[in-house]
């Protein structure tokens, strides 16, 4: 299937992973048209993916595996030359003839993988190190936890849809829209707190992303509980964190219900340095090897190094800067999440050109040291011009109705419970 009148060369990440050796292994492999500008970057955009559940195998078979699925798919794709980009040496030296086959189990899977590499008219295998190949990594960790959860073993994604996109429309509900005591405040009197405008009350903020069969959530926050069950969450695929503080992780508890319901662990993503300062909070529930749901939630770290996909849909972290150190955005297709905004820098806004949607934080009208005013977020909704730009992590300074008659065309007042439909066809 190549493209018109042009010879499709592919750029092959693949990856082979598995959970003890041998164990529940999977692969994953990203194909990239080489001939697309930056096609050599580690997170380069996809022209296709693969993310297999393999069933119990050793770590090398798993690496054989991937290779062998994403040959396949470029021989499908018509691709007539192939560059492989593999973090396992031995996989590589293999294939180069550089080293025997020495572990009878591979033996029939290296010769099934250099008939394949036959039939290109070049290829070429280089090693990388693990950090460059994320994108199959976690592709493959996708397949494992997908399963878990009771999902298809094997996810395969052809072009035809825009890179990022997974089948059908993203579905955003805003769960929270408020800072980090909520709103009303405790204890507080101002007129917001004891507003009778239903838009004035706000849970800490949080958003529910669906899309094909899929559900995640950004942040865990203290009302995670009461926000699942306004909204009938019953079911969850990953959690992207934006940060550490109580308002985005203190509902991570919650969570235990989710693993009691699907079974397995569920994935949570975050930037390392965010993470690690989750992981040692909530030690418990970070634990490996737990039998099935003993009272405390089953939970995966995952750390953001670029781009990664879920249920075949590409999210890419966005660096934010609050309380003068980085935090996570995320953006997807044409939507973006931003929470906890003190600044943006060029690098995060480079990532956030041409959004059909962007939630961006806007504490209130007065400076603060960590966070961006309603003024500030205006000014950054002006430089990257989305199409539609909505206000969150609003604290009690701001009343909806006087907020809302002041903003200019195309951007609103987020509110508790808001859902937007986000249209990416043909983008």
């Amino acid at each position: 299937m190549g493209r018109e009148g042009a010879v499709l060369r592919l750029v092959v990440r693949a990856d082979g992973a598995a959970r003890g050796n041998p164990g529940p292994a999977s692969a994953g492999a990203v194909l990239v048209d080489a001939d697309r500008p930056g096609a050599d970057r580690p997170d380069a955009p996809p022209l296709a993916t693969i993310s297999e559940a393999l069933g119990v195998r050793t770590n090398n078979v798993a690496e054989y595996a991937a290779v062998l699925r994403a040959l396949d798919l470029a021989a499908e794709l018509g691709a007539v030359e192939v560059d492989l980009r593999l973090d396992s040496l031995l996989v590589v030296e293999q294939l180069r003839g550089r080293w025997r086959v020495k572990d009878a189990k591979l033996a029939p899977l290296h010769a099934d993988a250099r008939a394949r590499l036959a039939r290109f008219r070049r290829w070429s295998a280089s090693h990388v190190p693990r950090a460059q190949n994320h994108q199959a990594d976690a592709l493959a960790n996708e397949a494992l936890d997908r399963v878990a959860a009771g999902g298809p073993p094997l996810v395969v994604r052809r072009p035809g849809r825009e890179a990022g996109i997974a089948g059908g429309r993203l579905t955003v509900t805003l769960l929270g829209t408020g800072t980090s005591g909520g709103v009303p405040r405790v204890a507080c009197r101002c007129a917001t707190c004891t507003s009778s405008d239903p838009r004035d009350r706000r849970r800490r903020p949080s958003a529910l992303l669906a899309f094909g069969s899929c559900c995640v959530l950004i942040d865990a926050g203290p009302d995670l509980r009461a926000q699942a069950l306004d909204h009938g969450i019953d079911r969850l695929d990953a959690v992207l964190l934006t940060h550490e503080h109580a308002d985005a992780i203190g509902g991570l508890d919650e969570l235990r219900a989710f693993n009691e319901a699907q079974g397995g662990y569920l994935p949570v993503h975050a930037w390392p340095e965010n993470l690690e300062v989750v992981v040692e909070r909530f030690r418990y529930a970070f634990e490996p090897g737990q039998t099935r749901y003993q009272g405390v939630p089953q939970l995966r770290p995952v750390e953001l190094a670029g781009p990664f996909e879920i249920g075949g849909r590409r999210f890419v972290p966005v660096p934010v800067i609050h309380a003068d150190r980085r935090i996570a955005g995320y953006r997807t297709g044409l939507f973006a999440y931003l929470s906890d905004v003190q600044q943006v820098e060029s690098d995060g806004r480079a990532l956030l050109r041409g959004l059909d949607v962007l939630v961006v934080s806007a504490l209130r009208d007065e400076p603060h040291p960590t966070h961006q005013t309603v003024e500030e977020a205006l000014a950054l909704v002006e430089d990257l011009r989305p199409r539609r730009a909505i206000l969150t992590h609003l604290d009690h300074d701001l009343r909806h109705a006087e907020l809302a008659g002041r903003l200019p065309a195309g951007v609103e007042v987020g509110v508790d419970g808001l859902v937007v439909e986000v249209d990416e066809g043909g983008t």
